[in-house]
């Protein structure tokens, strides 16, 4: 067959090329003539063009086609040329600046303070040392041990309600759920017992019955460890726990009556038409002769360990007064005196318009810091103060609890620069809810300080000439526990949120109607039996109605509920938040 000249052309270059030294040998690489004659044949154009081609194309070619090949096949290749060294972090913002919400509006799934959080949530970045050490006492969470992590509340379902009118600032994760801290027994706050030499003994003879007025399991949920440790069958004084049942709330009532049900002692009372009148017809359950009653308000977040045997040997060794109320912490009567006795320290809301630390479970005040040096004053009347944003804390003034000159900036000292026309009962302590916050974190301070004597104000009064009202020194009073601080309201009104009676008095004083009004002061005027507060006997509470908006964006809950898990709550009911975290957290 005779050969083009194409054909000629890629022969001499193909012999040439297995000429060199590292050439392939010519059973490596086949022959191409017909391959060459037959594509000669069919495209003149190709051969045309092949006549220019010379070896020196065929090797660019060849390493053009290995280069994009390597390139187009690795898999670490990038299109986008990183701006500056990949090993450098993205400036971080000021923390607090980040942090800012501008919209008190909760999100249900939002995230919890001051601890570092049990996982990662997609909130704004905080820089290191806004999270507190992780040692104790300081609040963040622990590594859970094995036997921990085994432990009933790990499974325990979380509360189902999103209830939009609170959130949480602890850790809880995007469904709501959240494991609450377990500490060893040697972390919890070591506080200081009033009790007689010997310890507490319940009085032989006596039945004494906790009658709470039931219309929040939100509130109840954290009294439950109180009202527990305070059991007969735990070595407290209650024989027995009645849940008067004040509301038609259809969640709250189930959620109590299934709650009941585990715990022996614990009553659900339903009071059938009562249900839907005043709190007057509830006391006609507590008419037996030799019973104690003691009314508890479903909002008392705290309870002090010697409460209430207190009020009980009181009630025993002070025969004369009609009834007996602990001291509550937020009340407008006693928080004035508090403020007078030092109990009341400098606190005031965080200035920041956003949060900024980490979700925690925390509840010690000295953990937050101190209110900024510097910081412009609050504007206008400190009792009318505005909540700058959810789950707020509010921080001291000062870290030396002596130094009072900082209260004058507080609400409370605002309400004793004025204290108002109203009677002291509906004054500025029954609706500011900046005195009530700053009287229950006063609370948690003295607990941190383990200071609660600062409380104890009041007198031993002698009330064996029933015609005196005020009472006088008593010399020859008695030895025994009960009745060493007493405050004689002088047929004054007082709250009714935490008060022990005898049944034959509430008997004989029945009908009631305005309970409040006449167990604590129209009663006792009637009889000539005064009203008196023991001032050992030293309870949380949590709001009035009048406070109610102003004081549930704080954190108190949470702090409260972090307080009874660390050293009341037992170890299988240790409580969780109800809520999503709040906005920032």
């Amino acid at each position: 067959m005779e050969t083009t000249h194409e054909q000629e052309s890629a022969r001499h270059l193909l012999e040439h090329h297995d000429s060199s030294s590292d050439s392939m040998s010519e059973g490596d690489v086949p022959r191409p003539q017909a391959a060459w004659s037959s594509w000669g044949k069919r495209t003149s154009l190709i051969s045309s063009f092949g006549r220019r081609l010379t070896r020196k194309h065929y090797f660019i070619g060849l390493a053009v086609l290995l280069v994009t090949t390597i390139f187009l096949a690795n898999p670490y290749h990038t299109f986008v040329k990183p701006h500056g060294p990949q090993a450098a972090a993205v400036p971080q913002p000021d923390a607090v600046s980040l942090s800012v919400v501008l919209t008190p509006t909760p999100s249900p799934e939002a995230p919890s303070q001051v601890e570092k959080p049990v996982e990662e949530v997609a909130s704004p970045p905080k820089e290191p040392e806004q999270k507190p050490p992780a040692e104790e006492p300081n609040p963040e969470p622990e590594e859970k041990k094995p036997e921990e992590a085994a432990s009933d509340e790990k499974d325990k379902p979380a509360p189902d309600n999103k209830d939009a009118e609170f959130c949480t600032t602890w850790p809880v994760d995007a469904k709501g759920k959240y494991t609450p801290k377990n500490k060893p027994a040697a972390a919890k706050t070591q506080l200081e017992s009033f009790a007689p030499a010997g310890g507490w003994k319940k009085p032989q003879g006596v039945r004494v019955v906790a009658m709470v007025f039931y219309g929040r399991r939100r509130n109840v949920d954290i009294l439950d460890c109180y009202l527990r440790q305070n059991l007969v069958s735990n070595g407290g004084y209650l024989d027995e726990v009645w849940f008067m049942v004040h509301t038609e709330k259809k969640e709250d009532v189930d959620w109590l009556r299934e709650f009941v049900r585990d715990v022996p002692g614990y009553t659900f009372m339903d009071l059938g038409a009562c249900t839907k009148q005043g709190y007057g017809c509830m006391w006609e359950y507590a008419v037996e002769d030799d019973t104690i009653y003691i009314k508890i308000d479903d909002d008392i977040l705290y309870i002090h360990h010697d409460a209430i045997p207190q009020l009980i040997h009181t009630r025993l060794a002070q025969p004369h007064p009609y009834a007996v109320s602990a001291q509550l912490v937020n009340s407008p009567v006693t928080g004035m005196q508090q403020y007078h006795y030092g109990a009341i320290h400098a606190f005031l809301p965080d200035p920041k318009t956003r949060p900024y630390r980490a979700a925690a479970e925390t509840w010690r005040p000295s953990e937050m810091g101190l209110y900024p040096p510097g910081t412009r004053p609050l504007e206008g009347n400190p009792l009318d103060v505005k909540p700058p944003y959810r789950g707020h804390p509010w921080l001291l003034l000062s870290a030396n609890p002596h130094n009072t000159a900082e209260l004058k900036r507080t609400p409370l000292g605002a309400w004793d620069h004025d204290r108002g026309e109203a009677n002291i009962a509906f004054g500025p302590g029954w609706t500011s809810w900046g005195a009530a916050a700053q009287q229950l974190y006063s609370l948690l301070y003295n607990l941190e300080l383990n200071e609660m004597h600062r409380y104890h104000f009041g007198r031993r009064l002698n009330y064996e000439d029933n015609n005196s009202s005020s009472g006088t020194d008593n010399e020859t009073a008695s030895e025994g526990p009960g009745g060493e601080n007493l405050y004689d309201m002088q047929y004054e009104r007082y709250n009714l949120n935490f008060v022990a009676l005898w049944g034959r008095d509430v008997r004989e004083a029945l009908p009631i109607h305005d309970d409040e009004a006449e167990v604590t002061a129209e009663i006792p005027r009637r009889l000539g039996r005064p009203f008196v507060i023991d001032t050992r006997a030293v309870v949380g509470h949590f709001s009035f109605f009048t406070q109610y908006e102003g004081i549930r964006q704080t954190d108190l809950l949470d702090r409260f509920r972090a307080f009874a898990n660390e050293n009341v709550c037992a170890a299988g009911n240790r409580k969780r938040p109800w809520d999503g975290r709040c906005e920032g957290f």
